[in-house]
């Protein structure tokens, strides 16, 4: 079977990988103590699903455990709202109850079951396995997936949603280009920094339209139809913004009352660069015989995410051979933007294994990878085994260390 015919579902590498992200995350659940099929209390998402079967935009009352703005004397969810869409069809059988622990491993598997689709197109059925696990059991989402919190819903959605983007409009197919299309603008409904992948989006579909000739203004209104379903995303969110909070870019976090009570300390600024940058550089440490992490804003990112280090490999040796093209300064410059936004936040996830809001820029990494080499590499074998058997570790660490608090 050639590798760049892309992968089929039958393929029995496609099921190997599924069984075993399967098989790893109920001993995790079962180590923790987890409930499968159970409702985390901590989902603002479910709250807001059944505030809208009421015919509310706000919540109605606070729930303390919850980051929840408070704007005008009423309470309302602080997170963009895509998520809260799954949750508000689940409420229906489930009602309040909705099983949010699974959607995340949904979500987590789905995107694991796109990568290797994504991985095929380039190569063989043994190294879309490897690299799909590597994509997967290789960050800090593995953690992120064992509870439904509102946090993980979030950015679990926003991680399946960017790699079908990704899967889609590097494809052949047209209809894929749209459906990228369509979960790129999902995905900002989920974590509005992916934006920063909309003009390597737009140039991806320019190129595949442009293959049929003409000017670029022929080209340019070919593009038109693919844009309406992002385009209405993108005015519902502002829509939705702007009845709640009086503003299209405005989804709740600034409303927080972290940032309220003391206007020197915004969401967002440049002053918090340096103490994110200086947490995201911090090493795991030696504590009775085990290495433990610390566990606010973050550790050692490429430790925590290894793919950064794969990554930086293949810019190394991309520009060595004069690789290089538009596509990838377009990715390149939406990483950088990315980094910056998420490095000028107040906080860098707060409790958590690892480095989660990195995270967000797997998707795009791994097919930055792919795009040059019709086979995986020596170097990414290596990392990629570090980064399964290191977040295997940690994530076990990380979570006894939580049981034996709480």
């Amino acid at each position: 079977m050639k590798a760049r015919r892309g992968g089929t579902w039958r393929e029995a590498e496609l099921w190997v990988g599924a069984a075993l992200i399967l098989a790893v995350w109920l001993c995790l659940e079962r180590l923790i103590g987890g409930n499968v099929f159970g409702h985390s209390r901590r989902d603002s998402f479910t709250l807001q699903a059944l505030a809208w079967r009421r015919g509310m935009l706000s919540l109605g009352q606070d729930y303390p455990w919850l980051e929840l703005a408070i704007y005008k004397g009423d309470y309302y969810v602080s997170f963009p709202s895509v998520p809260a869409l799954v949750m508000w069809a689940l409420s229906f059988p489930f009602g309040a109850q909705t099983p949010n622990t699974l959607c995340d491993f949904l979500y987590f598997l789905g995107a694991y079951i796109a990568a290797y689709h994504l991985v095929r197109r380039r190569r063989r059925p043994g190294e879309a396995l490897f690299m799909g696990l590597f994509f997967t059991l290789g960050c800090s989402f593995l953690d992120l997936s064992l509870t439904g919190d509102v946090w993980n819903q979030g950015q679990l959605l926003c991680f399946l949603l960017t790699t079908l983007f990704v899967l889609g409009i590097t494809g052949r197919e047209p209809a894929g280009w749209a459906l990228g299309l369509f979960c790129l603008a999902l995905s900002v409904g989920c974590r509005p920094f992916q934006a920063v992948y909309v003009p390597f989006g737009l140039y991806a579909l320019y190129r595949h339209l442009a293959r049929r000739g003409g000017p670029f203004a022929r080209t340019a209104l070919r593009m038109l139809p693919y844009l309406i379903a992002p385009a209405l995303v993108a005015c519902a969110l502002g829509w939705y913004n702007l009845a709640r909070f009086g503003d299209p870019l405005e989804f709740g976090h600034n409303y927080l009352p972290e940032f309220t009570r003391d206007p020197e300390l915004p969401q967002m600024g440049a002053k918090y660069i340096k103490g994110n940058v200086l947490s995201l550089l911090r090493l795991p440490y030696w504590n009775n015989g085990r290495l433990e992490f610390p566990i606010f804003n973050g550790f050692a990112f490429y430790l925590a995410n290894p793919m950064y280090l794969s990554a930086a490999v293949c810019v190394a040796v991309d520009l060595s051979r004069r690789r290089i093209d538009v596509s990838d300064m377009l990715m390149g410059i939406g990483f950088a933007l990315e980094i910056l936004l998420l490095l000028m936040h107040k906080t860098f996830g707060g409790w958590q294994y690892g480095a989660r809001y990195l995270c967000d820029l797997l998707p795009v990494m791994l097919y930055f990878e792919l795009r040059h080499r019709k086979r995986t590499a020596w170097w990414e074998y290596l990392i990629g085994s570090f980064a399964i058997a290191f977040t295997l570790y940690g994530t076990v660490v990380f979570r006894l260390i939580d049981l034996a608090k709480h």
